[in-house]
């Protein structure tokens, strides 16, 4: 089944004006295509999908809209009737052919499509990632609206100084471009653009090379961080999320968020980790025993922590709350914590996970253990892991032999 609707982007232009759109629905997939109309949120209505009487155009716009919904109807029932797979793009292909809108749509046009596609999928980070990209290529074009050619295998290369120049790192610039490279390829598997404009078959992306630091708090930081003696609620907390993290085999936060009571038998925590998909478990210590106890939700609850409410489980409310949580509660008062113990380093709760998998190395442990610990999928994971940690090893044997 298929189903569509004419509603408002959820951002507004520079004027104030709504862009009106067309979202179509199918298999919970959602896509959305402009019409080329705008009007004041208050000029719309969202039950009968029509302009009000307040707009000046609402008999033409109207009108259209209405012209529109019949075209649609007539082609959806031409692909039902052919009892033959479609997909939602097949429609608003059939759809722009008909209309007579088939001409190439911008870049910043297409970009802003999949965001928007992203979003009503739920994926908020994602479709966060994507828009800062897309705003990064504008202000380094100096321009709104950009063109698939003005993003030349020449001008990657240009904005890939850009990124350099201000100072981006390295995993950003790689975020930046492979996120650029993935709006082309989507552009070309919907026929928005001929493979002929396609840069990335000259402009390498495998090029740009991961030396991102890992931070990591040394054994010796991490016993200053569970001595600090801290009065501040939230300071409290990130320290308390922080070390459950390191003691839970560096545990990323949406998968201690949404750790379920029947997730805990016994003394031991068993869950599936929302990335790789592969089983973790882990003996809890003291520590998690006590934070299980003061962080408990209600007895109502399926989750072990009180940090997801109400039994949510939709993905746009977990992905909202992870962040929020992380922000608000986290990672700024670490940060805090971390420079009042005169630690210079950029520490956030990731780094709970680096510092769990370096202290895992500083002691020799083995590969394959620290694979499972961490709930990786394959070895190769690990070892790139791994690779941009320090080596206790390492400094040790150029010492004896140097000093």
């Amino acid at each position: 089944m298929i189903s569509y609707r004419f509603t408002l982007k959820s951002t507004s232009n520079t004027e104030g004006n709504y862009s009106i759109i067309l979202v179509f629905i199918k298999d919970r997939i959602n896509s959305s295509l402009s019409i080329n109309k705008t009007c004041k949120y208050e000029d719309w209505s969202f039950e009968t999908q029509r302009l009000k009487k307040s707009h000046k155009q609402y008999k033409q716009i109207n009108e259209l809209i209405e012209k529109y919904s019949n075209r649609i109807n007539e082609i959806i029932h031409d692909f039902e009737s052919d009892e033959n797979p479609f997909t939602v793009q097949d429609i608003i292909t059939n759809f722009k052919k008909k209309s007579g809108k088939q001409k190439a749509l911008s870049y910043t046009d297409f970009h802003e499509t999949l965001i928007e596609e992203i979003k009503n999928a739920g994926k908020l980070s994602t479709s966060s990632i994507e828009k800062e990209t897309l705003r990064s290529i504008q202000r380094f074009l100096g321009k709104t609206e950009i063109t698939f050619r003005d993003l030349s295998v020449d001008a990657i290369y240009k904005y890939q100084s850009f990124l350099n120049a201000n100072k981006n790192s390295q995993s950003t610039i790689g975020i930046r471009i492979r996120t650029l490279r993935s709006v082309f390829n989507k552009a070309i598997k919907r026929e928005i653009i001929p493979a002929s404009m396609y840069p990335f078959a000259k402009f390498k992306v495998s090029k740009i090379k991961e030396s991102g630091k890992k931070e990591y708090l040394s054994e010796a930081e991490l016993d200053l961080l569970k001595k600090a003696n801290l009065s501040d609620s939230n300071d409290i907390i990130a320290r308390d999320m922080f070390l459950l993290s390191y003691y839970g085999r560096g545990i990323n936060f949406i998968d201690l968020m949404q750790l379920k009571k029947k997730d805990l038998y016994k003394e031991t925590i068993t869950y599936k980790r929302s990335k790789t998909g592969v089983i973790v478990n882990f003996k809890l210590n003291e520590f998690w025993k006590q934070k299980i106890k003061e962080y408990a939700s209600s007895t109502d609850s399926l989750y072990l922590f009180n940090i997801i409410h109400n039994n949510q489980d939709s993905e746009t409310y977990i992905n909202n709350r992870k962040e929020k949580f992380l922000k608000l509660y986290i990672n700024k008062p670490i940060k805090r914590i971390i420079n009042d113990l005169g630690i210079q380093k950029n520490i956030t709760y990731y780094c709970a996970r680096h510092t769990f998998a370096t202290i895992l190395k500083f002691n020799n442990i083995s590969i394959d253990i620290i694979k499972e610990a961490l709930g990786h999928r394959d070895i190769k994971s690990t070892m790139s892991y791994l690779n941009s940690l320090p080596s206790n090893t390492l400094d040790k044997m150029i010492d004896d032999i140097i000093f």
